[in-house]
């Protein structure tokens, strides 16, 4: 199973985004071992867990950069990192509770969703953001 491989496509031209993205990336990856592992729903939900710590942490600084520069799409944004978030715990909750979860849609999910998410609505945040401080 391929690894989640972070490539120019996912910049979004914000160093401190960009580099959160990293990360980002990283942590997905250890979930996406997990699953080629068929690791345990311990395993695989801690390494869940782990990510969704971070991506909290992320999209919270992220939505703070929104609202203090007043991108209007905030809403959008911060609708689409709730979303995920919600899906996130929902899996982890079925994985404590012992259940078994479809791990190639969780794999499948996660990979298409951080890649749609960057490219629709981080670079486009980043971009603004970038040409407001520029113009400031």
């Amino acid at each position: 199973m391929a690894l989640f491989i972070w490539t120019n496509t996912l910049a979004t031209g914000n160093a401190f985004i960009d580099a959160d993205h990293h990360e980002l990336v990283t942590r997905v990856n250890t979930v996406l071992e997990c699953i080629a592992q068929r690791a345990d729903n311990l395993a695989l939900s801690q390494a869940l867990d782990k990510l969704g710590s971070f991506t909290r942490e992320h999209f919270a600084q992220e939505e703070a950069i929104m609202n203090k520069v007043g991108y209007a799409r905030a809403q959008e944004h911060g609708a689409q990192h709730h979303a995920l978030l919600e899906q996130m715990d929902q899996v982890i909750a079925q994985l404590r509770a012992g259940e078994a979860i479809d791990q190639m849609a969780l794999y499948n999910s996660l990979t298409r969703w951080v890649v749609d998410h960057i490219q629709q609505y981080d670079r486009e945040f980043a971009q603004t953001e970038v040409a407001q401080a520029q113009m400031a």
